[in-house]
C-alpha cells in the first residue's frame, strides 16, 4: 500500500479559473399574447369601428362562394378572415368556448378578434374548432387546419413537371 500511496501524485491549481461564457440564447416568447402579435397594445379600439369591416368581408365571402373552380372544403381554408364574425366552437381553453368577436388579426397559430364588450381577446388555433354564419349556412373551422401563415394557405402547390424523354 505504501508503493500505492507513493506513485499517486496530487496537483492542486490555486490560479483563480475563468468560466467560458456561454452565448445567451434568446427564447420565443411563452405568452401567448406575446407571440401573437402587437394589437394588444391598441386599447382604444371599439367593436362598432369594425362593424363596417364585418359588413365588407360578408361582401368578399359571398364572392368566394359563388366561385365553382374550387372544392368548398378548399375555399374555406384559402379565404381571408380578417372581418370575419366568428365564434369559438371548441377550444383545449374551457373559458373561451362560446366567445364571438371580429377577426382582427390572423396570425400563424392564433386569432385576435375584438368582442361587442370592446376586449381584445386572442385564440388559439390549435385542437380549436371555429364557426360562423352566412346566409343562413353555419360553417365550420378546424384550427389545426389552418396553422400555417395566411399567405401560405392562399397559394397552389406547385406540381413538378416532367419533362418527356424523346426516343429515337
Amino acid at each position: 500500500m505504501d508503493n500505492y500511496a507513493e506513485k499517486r501524485v496530487k496537483i492542486f491549481n490555486f490560479e483563480k479559473q475563468k468560466r467560458r461564457e456561454r452565448p445567451i440564447r434568446r427564447r420565443a416568447p411563452e405568452n401567448l399574447l406575446r407571440r401573437a402579435g402587437g394589437l394588444k397594445k391598441c386599447t382604444d379600439l371599439r367593436y362598432e369601428q369594425f362593424s363596417s369591416l364585418y359588413q365588407l368581408w360578408l361582401s368578399y365571402f359571398k364572392k368566394v362562394l359563388n366561385n365553382i373552380g374550387l372544392r368548398m372544403d378548399e375555399r374555406l381554408l384559402r379565404v381571408d378572415y380578417h372581418g370575419a364574425l366568428m365564434r369559438v366552437g371548441d377550444a383545449p381553453n374551457t373559458t373561451q368556448i362560446g366567445l364571438h368577436g371580429i377577426v382582427l388579426h390572423e396570425s400563424k397559430s392564433t386569432f385576435q378578434m375584438i368582442t361587442k364588450r370592446n376586449r381584445l381577446i386572442v385564440i388559439a388555433k390549435e385542437n380549436a374548432i371555429f364557426q360562423f354564419v352566412v346566409d343562413g349556412k353555419l360553417f365550420t373551422l378546424f384550427g389545426n387546419a389552418m396553422r400555417q401563415r395566411t399567405h401560405l394557405r392562399g397559394r397552389k402547390a406547385k406540381v413538378p413537371t416532367t419533362i418527356p424523354f424523346l426516343l429515337d
